[in-house]
């Protein structure tokens, strides 16, 4: 019994073409006519349903990503009002910047929050314009 497949490779004929392209010549037997047609409708279907199901999964990712995008925008927004209302009200009460840091850090430390650190609550405290420095003239 001979298989459909090495029918179709010992007629198969690749050649050259202009462009970076070839040219493919396949020299069938009538009688496997209608099965090559068969073969190349079914991988025709098979081929847009992996293109489809590659785009949904594409689309979905993308969503999820977004959505990881925006919380951690959110998880790190709600990190730095907290900081600068602990460091407000700490200041407020008379404590001087660096004891307000420690404080906020075990403030942190106390709720086992990830970013708890004292230089990351100093850096990120900086970058919200409480950097405890009083702005210089600029007419000096």
């Amino acid at each position: 019994m001979t298989s459909f497949f090495h029918s179709l490779i010992d007629s198969l004929k690749v050649s050259p073409g202009d462009n970076d392209q070839v040219e493919v010549t396949v020299t069938l037997p009538s009688d496997i006519f209608r099965d090559y047609l068969n073969l190349l409708d079914s991988l025709t279907h098979f081929v847009h349903c992996i293109n489809q199901r590659s785009r949904q999964t594409k689309a979905t990712q993308q969503a999820q990503s977004e959505e990881t995008r925006r919380k951690a925008q959110q998880s790190i927004d709600a990190y730095k009002a907290r900081l600068v209302q602990s460091f407000d009200i700490y200041t407020a009460q008379g404590l001087d910047r660096k004891t307000a840091v420690k404080r906020i850090a075990a403030d942190l430390r106390a709720d086992n929050h990830p970013w708890r650190c004292p230089e990351l609550v100093r850096s990120t405290l900086v970058a919200s314009g409480r950097d405890g420095r009083k702005s210089r003239s600029k007419n000096r």
